[in-house]
């Protein structure tokens, strides 16, 4: 990661990458996971990252090629703690009841606007995965926050070529 991730960090369409990871036997992990977290503030970026010699394909040629999990935006916002460097990310899937998806995303989101407002918030996002109908919500910390009950994950860098495209707005 010390030597790959400043690659991205003038990536033409990348909003963010969180490169994450989970250590076993820390904050309750049971095994290790690396864990990147995308939020791309354009599709041709992406595009690009994936299959058009952007860098993906140093991945596939590492470890073969994964599955991508995406998900559809709904918002990204900066947090009180956004001129700070994050030292941990919470990714937590929600299942969404059977029925109409709208009001268990509006109130995802009015969470995701309050979750902003914490002190320790960097950047927070709201997805949702129309695949299995679960709500996504990614948090940025400046640190780990006690009461936060969330999996946790190490931030081991952050590239934010575009975040300023994309955070303030819903998708």
């Amino acid at each position: 990661v010390a030597a790959k991730a400043p690659l991205l960090d003038d990536f033409p369409g990348l909003g963010l990458k969180a490169y994450l990871l989970r250590e076993r036997g820390v904050d309750g992990a049971e095994v290790n996971h690396y864990a990147p977290f995308y939020l791309w503030a354009s599709i041709a970026g992406m595009n690009r990252f994936l299959w058009g010699g952007g860098g993906f394909a140093n991945i596939v040629s590492f470890i073969g090629r994964r599955p991508v999990l995406h998900w559809t935006g709904v918002a990204c916002e900066r947090g009180r703690a956004a001129a700070t460097a994050p030292t941990m990310a919470t990714r937590v899937l929600q299942p969404m009841r059977d029925g109409d998806p709208a009001p268990a995303v509006e109130q995802a989101l009015d969470e995701m606007r309050q979750r902003a407002g914490h002190p320790d918030v960097h950047t927070t996002a709201l997805a949702v995965d129309p695949h299995s109908w679960a709500l996504v919500h990614f948090t940025l910390w400046r640190e780990r926050v006690a009461a936060v009950r969330d999996p946790w994950y190490q931030v081991l860098h952050l590239s934010t070529p575009h975040l300023h495209e994309i955070a303030g707005t819903a998708f």
